[in-house]
């Protein structure tokens, strides 16, 4: 359970550590699996970050209850979603 409206009273109090993000597209070989991800690359974002802090209630609600398919049917797809999930957050904010 997460502590309510903390999001809300954190962004009012300070307001500059909301940024919008740049996604790079992900790149596929040819047999199908990424290529590997390049932490040492530029931020595309035109801004580093030197920490990433994650709520994990936001991240794992929408793992169970997907909107784009089908809900997950074992604990072994819900947990891949998640660390899915986190694994694309840290492509996209590369802190």
């Amino acid at each position: 359970m997460g502590v309510p409206s903390y999001y809300r009273w954190l962004s009012a109090k300070y307001p500059k550590i909301i940024k919008d993000a740049v996604e790079e597209s992900v790149e596929y070989m040819p047999d199908g699996t990424e290529y590997p991800f390049d932490v040492g690359a530029p931020n595309p974002n035109g801004v580093e970050f030197d920490h990433l802090y994650l709520d994990m209630n936001g991240i794992i609600h929408p793992c169970f209850h997907p909107e784009d398919r089908a809900p997950p049917t074992t604990e072994a797809e819900v947990f891949a979603n998640i660390f899915d999930y986190i694994d694309r957050l840290v492509r996209i904010i590369r802190p």
